[in-house]
Order: C-alpha cells, then sequence, then structure tokens
C-alpha cells in the first residue's frame, strides 16, 4: 500500500460516512417490512389486493428509490395501507417519516385565535421521555415562595406511557382568544385554561336566580367561551359578561353545553412583549355576540359531523375568515420549516366544500391546528384509526433513534404514590399535568431555557399586592429582567410583577420601580397598602421579571 491509499484510508477511518435523512428513512422502513416477512414486491401487491379499484392507497415500486431522493414522502393513503398490512399503528408509522404529531397542541398555544378554542390535550407520542424529579432532603417544611432548585432535584428521564395511562379524561383545556372577554380581567386573552368537569355538581348554584360565583367554560352554537352563568330556572342559563353584551338565554344541554369548571390559567405575561409596553392585549366581544342572536340547536352540529359543511362551522366557530385562516397556515410553515403545511385560501375553500380527506399529512395536521379539531378526531371522521384495535407499536429498534433513555425507577406508580412531600403535594393540587403542554413551555413563559431556578413555589404567599397574583400556584422569572419599571397610565392587571428577595431570605412579590437606588414596591389591592421602600443592594435585590404565571381558581379542598 503507498502513501496515497494509506492517507485515504487513515481519513475514511476518522470521517465515517453518515447517510442521508432519506436514506435513513428508507433503511427503516425496509426493517419494518422485514420484520412482517413482506417485501416491496410483496407489500406492493397487498396494497392492490385490498383497494383493487383506488389507486390513492396503491404503494409505488420504487418506494425505497423515492424515499433515497430525500424529497418524497408518501400520501395519508400510503400511509394508512402501511399501517394496514403490516397491523403497527398509523402514529408510529407516520414518525418513522418525520411527522411529530404532538406539534399540533404546540401550533395552536404559539397562534393567535380570535375566539377561544380548544386544545388538542391527547399525547400521541406515548413512548416520548420527559425529566423527571424527586423531593430534595431536607427541603420540608414547606416554603411560603421557593424556588424548585431548593425542593426538587433531577432523576434521569421516565417514560410519558405508564403515567398517561392514569390520568383523568375530566379535563379540558382551552386557549382564550381575543374576542372572548366574557370573563375579563378574571381570564386574560391568549390564557390557556383548564376546565374541570368533575366539578360541576358540586360547584353548581343550587338555587334558581343566582349568579355562579365560578367561571365555566361552554359551548354553544357559535363557539367556546368562559364566563360565568346565571341560572334562569333548573334547564336555562344566561351567559354573563363585565363587557357590553347581548344576554341571551340558552337551555342545558340543546343550546349549551357546560364543560367543566375553569380551575386553572396559565396566564403568559411576555409574549411578543416590547420595551416599556404591557403584556395584556386589549379584549373585545365579538361584533355578532353584542347584538342579541337567537341561539342554535347544539344538535345539529352533531348531525354534521361527518359532512362538509362541519368544517366550515369549526372555522367560523373560530372567527376565522378564510384569508385569515391562510395567514396563519402560513406561520405554521414558517413554524415547521416546510412550505407544504400552508393551504391558500382557494385550497381551504375547496375542501370545506368536498369535505376529503387530504392527500398529504402536512394539510391535515395545518387543518387540525387552525381548526381547532384533534388529529385522533380527524382520523376517525376519515375513517382511520390512529392506533385501531387490531394495531401495535412498532418496535423500538426501527423507531427514530433521536429518542433519550429512561430512568430505570419504577414506572408502575402513580407520581403522586411515590412520596409524601412536595411533589406528592403539588400532584394532589394540580390534579393531572398537561404533558401535551411541554413542548409549548418556551413560548408561554418568554424562557429560552428553563431550569428548576427559574420556576418558583408560591402557592404560600398570603400577601396580595397584584391581581394577577390571586391563587397563584408557580411562577416563571426572566432573571435577566432586574431593572423594574411601572408603565403609568396602565391599568393594574397590566403592570409588570417582579420578584424580590429580602436581606433575610423572605420573598415580595408585586409591582415596584428603581428611583435613586431604593426599590419602591407598589401594591394593588382593594385595600389600602402602604408603598415599600426597601435600599437595593442593601435591604433587599430584585431576582427578577415574572413571565407567566400558573394560577389556581378554584380554593382548595
Amino acid at each position: 500500500m503507498n502513501r496515497n491509499d494509506r492517507a485515504r484510508t487513515s481519513s475514511s477511518n476518522l470521517v465515517p460516512l453518515r447517510p442521508s435523512r432519506g436514506e435513513a428513512i428508507s433503511h427503516r422502513v425496509r426493517g419494518i417490512l422485514r420484520s412482517r416477512n413482506l417485501s416491496l414486491y410483496r407489500a406492493f401487491r397487498l396494497s392492490q389486493a385490498l383497494y383493487p379499484h383506488d389507486r390513492r392507497f396503491h404503494l409505488p415500486r420504487n418506494l425505497y428509490y423515492r424515499l433515497r431522493s430525500g424529497a418524497w414522502t408518501p400520501t395519508l393513503y400510503q400511509v394508512f395501507t402501511l399501517s394496514r398490512i403490516t397491523s403497527y399503528n398509523l402514529v408510529d408509522w407516520l414518525a418513522v417519516f418525520g411527522f411529530s404529531l404532538d406539534a399540533v397542541p404546540r401550533l395552536q398555544v404559539e397562534l393567535f385565535y380570535p375566539r377561544t378554542a380548544l386544545l388538542d390535550d391527547s399525547v400521541q407520542d406515548v413512548r416520548a421521555s420527559i425529566p423527571w424529579f424527586r423531593d430534595r432532603s431536607g427541603a420540608s417544611p414547606l416554603p411560603d415562595v421557593a424556588p424548585l432548585s431548593q425542593l426538587l432535584e433531577p432523576i434521569g428521564k421516565r417514560s410519558l406511557g405508564p403515567i398517561l395511562s392514569a390520568q383523568s379524561t375530566l379535563f379540558h383545556y382551552a386557549k382564550v382568544g381575543r374576542q372572548d372577554a366574557f370573563a375579563f380581567p378574571d381570564l386574560f386573552p391568549g390564557s390557556i385554561i383548564r376546565a374541570n368537569g368533575g366539578l360541576l355538581e358540586p360547584l353548581r348554584p343550587g338555587a334558581k336566580g343566582e349568579l355562579s360565583k365560578h367561571i365555566f367554560l361552554v359551548e354553544h352554537s357559535r363557539g367556546f367561551c368562559c364566563c360565568r352563568l346565571y341560572f334562569e330556572a333548573a334547564d336555562r342559563v344566561t351567559l354573563t359578561s363585565t363587557l357590553p353584551f347581548a344576554n341571551v338565554e340558552l337551555r342545558l344541554r340543546s343550546e349549551v353545553k357546560i364543560l367543566g369548571v375553569v380551575d386553572t390559567e396559565f396566564r403568559s405575561l411576555s409574549r411578543h412583549r416590547r420595551p416599556g409596553s404591557s403584556a395584556c392585549a386589549q379584549p373585545e366581544i365579538a361584533s355578532e355576540l353584542t347584538r342579541f342572536w337567537s341561539p342554535e340547536p347544539l344538535s345539529k352540529e352533531a348531525a354534521q359531523e361527518h359532512s362538509a359543511v362541519r368544517f366550515q362551522t369549526a372555522r367560523h366557530r373560530a372567527g376565522l375568515s378564510l384569508r385569515r385562516a391562510s395567514e396563519m397556515s402560513r406561520t405554521v410553515a414558517n413554524a415547521l420549516h416546510d412550505e407544504r403545511y400552508f393551504a391558500s385560501p382557494g385550497w381551504l375553500s375547496d375542501f370545506e366544500a368536498e369535505g376529503l380527506m387530504p392527500h398529504h399529512i402536512h394539510k391535515l395536521v395545518a387543518i387540525a391546528v387552525l381548526y381547532s379539531i384533534p388529529l385522533g378526531e380527524l382520523f376517525r371522521t376519515f375513517g382511520f384509526s390512529p392506533r385501531g384495535a387490531q394495531t401495535v407499536a412498532i418496535p423500538d429498534e426501527w423507531m427514530p433513534s433521536s429518542r433519550e433513555q429512561v430512568s430505570t425507577t419504577d414506572n408502575s406508580k402513580a407520581p403522586e404514590q411515590t412520596g409524601r412531600g412536595f411533589l406528592a403535594s403539588a400532584f394532589a393540587r394540580l390534579g393531572d399535568i398537561p404533558f401535551f403542554l411541554r413542548y409549548s413551555l418556551a413560548s408561554l413563559s418568554g424562557l429560552p431555557e428553563i431550569t428548576l431556578r427559574d420556576v418558583f413555589w408560591v402557592g404560600g404567599y398570603r400577601r396580595l399586592l397584584h391581581p394577577t397574583l390571586a391563587g397563584a400556584l408557580f411562577i416563571f422569572v426572566d432573571r435577566r429582567r432586574r431593572r423594574p419599571y411601572i408603565l403609568r397610565g396602565k391599568s393594574p392587571w397590566e403592570q409588570p410583577i417582579y420578584l424580590v428577595t429580602r436581606r433575610d431570605g423572605s420573598y415580595l412579590l408585586g409591582s415596584c420601580r428603581l428611583e435613586n437606588s431604593t426599590i419602591v414596591v407598589q401594591p394593588y389591592a382593594e385595600t389600602f397598602i402602604r408603598p415599600e421602600r426597601l435600599r437595593d443592594g442593601v435591604d433587599a435585590h430584585v431576582v427578577g421579571e415574572v413571565t407567566a404565571v400558573v394560577r389556581s381558581l378554584v380554593s382548595p379542598p
């Protein structure tokens, strides 16, 4: 071997060639088919036999070649065929081709909806792992305010599957729209709320002619909204609001459906904030709801479940025009870095008129995000099942290799049964944890990287100096923003909130400003509280600005 040959051999050993994404997917599909003793030709013939009169379901003979090109993806019909002939889950097959269906709720959280929209709270990737923690030794008794780094310590990762199996189905999650100001200022436009169906009977007023003290998530023929209810009679309620609104009487179960009591709010305080501007979006009531309108029965909506009219109705209830929906799909395409998620107004119009399943998963994902229809429900509408009773999961060896190793800790126990410390108390207080929001925390909190030092437990803090802090359980703190200021001429709920620590280690939460090296805490409370003055760096210092608050709207039992 000469010197040049040795150099080439040495360089090839040092820099191994990595297969392209298309080649990796092609290799993965080949392995999955082989696990079912199927060749590509056999799979092609089976697709023709199963659907002899519909070429949309036929697999291409040169499937591997097309996949290796990297510019081609199979249609939704072809992926369904692969799922059927292999008896593997449709969701797993979509993950093999690079589609993460858990991106739907993340995009719903990031978009701005005119009306309140239900969020898809299902977790499609049940084999995903999440960071997990345990109580830090010596963390009791539980302090009133403390960073989670003082209460918890990481123990690796845990698989979501066993945890999700113990989750309740009584909760609904929604994003409050800008035109849903029925519960303002108790709820903010853009907030993520949870409605607890298990609290309906205990908290519903028992006497007729009584206004509810709690806020409900309700559905009527024109959409969803969060509001207090006036119970006219045993079977009739009226939606109430602090803003001008046509109070229309609705008949329970036929014209209005109460989904649950709003018991939790995730309020973002820093989304898209500009310097010197507030985080509060100006709320409003949709113009069509300010005038008297005739309620329609909800049964009419159900009758259109499998018709093309259903999609147009869903768009109207979301408060979107075809042009506005198309503009939002552009945002989806930019976020996912793929032009195929974009839907033009003409395409949306044709889709609503025909009511047929799109050929490509990209468009189906866009429809799920824009129209606020859960992906599982969309699949069932078109006759597919994401996880049919006769299908199983694809073996891990053929799934994308981006999954991290999970902890060997026993996952069979529910998290709230693992101890009596802070973690157990938090689960008992919150109930189920919305794991579908795990990819949305950065967007909601305004923090690109979240650590345990940035999240504070404030469930024991009782000095209410700001209306947003009522019922607060957790806050997210941006430690980079330590220079406090107050927005003059703005309402109390528009003022920024800061976390201040005193010299003795205690904490103070509220709006404040800096005057000549003095921190002046400005209370916004129902009763008179004298402003507090603390010397910056001597008596106290600002930890950071509060960017998000997790609040409980229902008193603990």
